[in-house]
């Protein structure tokens, strides 16, 4: 490999067992990975299958950029989110915190019960080990994935006004057509009555006739909506992009709102006496 661009994050002992990251082969860091011992690394499955397609990445060396060495690889850990919860999988690397010191860093704790209690017993461990650590910026986990998605949800939440306005516009549109359409057949409706049809016959043709072209409608707009709905699916968390029950709710919502629109003025023109109806202009 050269040239190449991948994030890296230095880890210290059980990191991959606390954050509930499962390794698909290989081993994870020990203590004998300290600085003296050959340079190691874990890599994700993503990293793994780019560079090393159909190949056990197991013992695969690399250098980063300005080493003099070469690392080795040990471990394949499953792919997670690194940036965002959206993100493709991407390549990643970890190296061991024993050959990579830094001090500075996160502190991952694993457990349950009470986050105040929790943190303030982690308070105490780090002081009882290190007069001069502090430990800044508290949070659990859902606290950081809420605050990763604020974005996300201020996007979605103006998507999700603009897209109602645009079902309540659509809707009125339908219904005020229909309407209009069904009205402008009082003369037909009087004629059918005056020879002899039924009201309820009249009824259910002229809601049958509407129908057929409203239904037509929404079958091209469902094609036309899970064409453009692809360019939204970077913004969504825990739905996709052609979600069944949002396709049809509204989807029948739409329907609904036509079959009432042709069934209230088709009910309105069959009860209007066909001698009136046959004069309506």
């Amino acid at each position: 490999m050269s040239g190449v661009l991948v994030q890296v994050n230095d880890v210290g002992l059980r990191f991959f067992e606390t954050l509930g990251i499962p390794l698909i082969t290989g081993r994870d860091f020990t203590e004998r990975d300290g600085e003296n011992a050959p340079q190691v690394v874990i890599v994700n499955e993503s990293m793994a299958r780019r560079y090393w397609p159909n190949q056990n990445a197991i013992g695969k060396r690399f250098k980063f950029f300005g080493d003099e060495t070469y690392r080795e690889v040990v471990g394949v850990a499953r792919g997670a989110k690194y940036n965002s919860l959206t993100e493709a999988n991407t390549p990643f690397i970890y190296r061991p915190l024993l050959q990579n010191y830094a001090d500075a860093g996160t502190l991952h704790v694993r457990a349950t019960g009470n986050a105040a209690q929790i943190t303030a017993a982690v308070r105490g461990v780090a002081k009882e080990l290190a007069l001069n650590v502090s430990l800044l910026n508290v949070q659990t986990l859902s606290d950081r994935i809420d605050q990763s998605l604020n974005g996300q949800r201020s996007q979605t939440r103006l998507l999700a006004f603009f897209g109602l306005l645009a079902l309540l516009l659509s809707s009125i549109g339908i219904y005020g057509v229909m309407a209009y359409s069904v009205a402008q057949r009082t003369r037909e409706i009087g004629l059918r009555m005056a020879l002899g049809a039924r009201s309820q016959n009249v009824l259910s043709l002229i809601i049958k006739q509407g129908m057929a072209l409203v239904v037509s409608g929404v079958a091209l707009g469902l094609i036309a909506a899970f064409v453009v709905t692809r360019l939204i699916g970077s913004l969504l968390f825990g739905v996709t992009a052609a979600d069944p029950m949002t396709f049809a709710v509204t989807s029948l919502l739409l329907v609904g709102v036509a079959a009432l629109a042709g069934y209230l003025p088709a009910r309105r023109a069959t009860k209007v006496d066909p001698l009136i109806a046959l004069r309506y202009e």
